[in-house]
């Protein structure tokens, strides 16, 4: 099978969240055993070189009326080729975004997104693929052009995130009536704008999200975002399907980024010895025998960290230290500022992200917490797993299809789970981890155990697969 991939995001390139990972370590698996292309934008600041090939594709048909400033731009912009293992690799390079530092919160996303989408529909047509695959609202708009267009193919849109759709005013999206487009705008249009992401609900053959329990609770409101109904309309179309991790990139046992790899055999001699190493980086004199939870995210309201902020000042009682990676609410950041120049023994926030220093957390913290509001799927929550912190996590969306939590038979746990906005459950929630960690036996059985956890894409492959042959006509 010929897949085709068209997103915003993708590891080890572009990375500002979950997708960026996800889709990566999705297309690697798919690779395995079909022919998988991904296009992305050629922005300034990529975080590592492309293997380009040398090969050059349009992206625009080259019999196309070049009238319109569109037409021009995609005129004079092509996709580079390059190769990541067995998946092929398109580089949008264009000047709409080859100047570019970040791939988002750019004032004409509406503009640069639809070109974008455009193009990937037409490289799509050209190299004659099977189905085509969407990610979130910023190549949304290549499922309504394949809808529209007589040779269009059989297309797939997954939500990443329902509260980023890509709404726009009106009159800024005027330009998506002439050439090279020619759309109409009564499909997109919802709540009096434009909206990206409800077009490829409404013209997707099939519509998926990341995980069986947000798929369930997007259907109604406040958690649709305004999308609920569209997304009922669906039924059946509409399908959740679990993401999955890179089992060889994120492995504790060979990962070259911590200070000591470790296994389910010694894993508290792995835990200790990350954390002297993680202390010493960050200048703090901690006990490496207190136990460490570790942080990392956008600070978004999203993530629940006014949640996390309210238990933490509440709790000083309690022996934890915190590591913090993450960056965003400027409120946020300056508060976990205060807490780590002022609580020098309870907290150290590391403002932007690094992917190396990501993974020395995981590799040192006891606990890995997430307190969001809604999670989609959340993929922490399985490398922390993986690395054999226990997830401490809200009960939402896939955090809850990940994390299990039995009061009756602790040591059948794989994580401590509570109320999403509730500091008092959230106090509850540490109290638990303050009196696991005093049981170092019960402690090692659960996190040697979680190590164990299979949360590869072998089996979510076999989904998608099945959705994939749902639509594609026989040939």
């Amino acid at each position: 099978m010929k897949i085709f991939h068209a997103t915003a995001e993708f590891f080890p390139y572009i990375k500002m969240g979950g997708l960026s990972d996800m889709l990566s370590s999705l297309s690697k698996e798919q690779s395995v055993s079909n022919e998988v292309s991904v296009a992305l934008p050629l922005i300034q600041n990529l975080k590592t070189n492309p293997e380009f090939t040398g090969k050059t594709f349009s992206a625009i048909h080259p019999g196309s009326i070049i009238g319109a400033e569109s037409s021009f731009i995609l005129r004079d912009s092509k996709f580079r080729e390059a190769k990541l293992g067995n998946v092929t690799l398109y580089f949008f390079d264009s000047p709409l975004f080859n100047t570019m530092d970040k791939i988002y919160e750019n004032s004409d996303e509406h503009y640069r997104f639809a070109l974008f989408s455009y193009a990937c529909f037409h490289l799509s047509l050209s190299l004659e693929v099977d189905v085509f695959h969407c990610h979130d609202w910023h190549t949304a708009l290549a499922s309504y052009f394949h809808s529209s267009s007589p040779l269009g193919l059989p297309t797939v849109l997954t939500i990443h995130n329902l509260a980023y759709q890509g709404d726009h005013p009106e009159y800024l999206c005027g330009f998506l009536k002439g050439e090279p487009f020619y759309l109409n705008l009564d499909i997109l249009k919802h709540k009096a704008k434009i909206n990206y992401l409800k077009g490829a609900i409404s013209t997707s053959s099939k519509v998926t999200t990341v995980s069986p329990g947000y798929r369930d609770e997007v259907l109604w409101e406040p958690n649709g975002c305004g999308l609920s109904f569209n997304l009922r309309q669906r039924g059946k179309d509409f399908i959740g399907i679990l993401n999955g991790i890179d089992s060889e990139e994120w492995n504790p046992s060979i990962d070259k980024n911590i200070s000591l790899p470790f296994n389910q055999k010694n894993v508290a001699k792995g835990k200790i010895q990350n954390k002297i190493a993680l202390y010493k980086e960050i200048e703090r004199d901690i006990d490496p025998k207190r136990p460490l939870i570790g942080l990392i995210g956008r600070l978004t309201w999203q993530k629940g960290y006014a949640t996390f902020l309210a238990s933490f000042k509440s709790k000083i009682e309690l022996p934890f230290f915190f590591v913090f990676l993450g960056s965003g609410d400027h409120e946020l950041e300056n508060e976990l500022f205060h807490h780590s120049h002022h609580n020098l023994d309870r907290l150290f926030f590391y403002k932007g992200y690094s992917e190396s220093f990501a993974r020395k957390i995981e590799a040192s913290s006891d606990f890995f917490l997430m307190p969001s509001l809604f999670e989609p799927c959340g993929l922490n929550q399985m490398y922390s797993h993986a690395y054999g912190s226990i997830p401490i996590v809200s009960k939402v969306g896939g955090l809850k299809n990940t994390v299990m939590e039995d009061p009756y038979n602790p040591s059948e746990s794989t994580g401590i789970l509570f109320e999403a906005g509730d500091p008092l459950s959230l106090d509850l929630a540490l109290e638990r981890a303050s009196k696991l960690y005093e049981d170092l036996n019960q402690l090692e059985s659960i996190q040697t155990r979680i190590m164990n956890l299979n949360w590869s894409w072998s089996s979510r492959v076999k989904e998608y697969t099945s959705v994939y042959n749902s639509i594609i006509q026989p040939k």
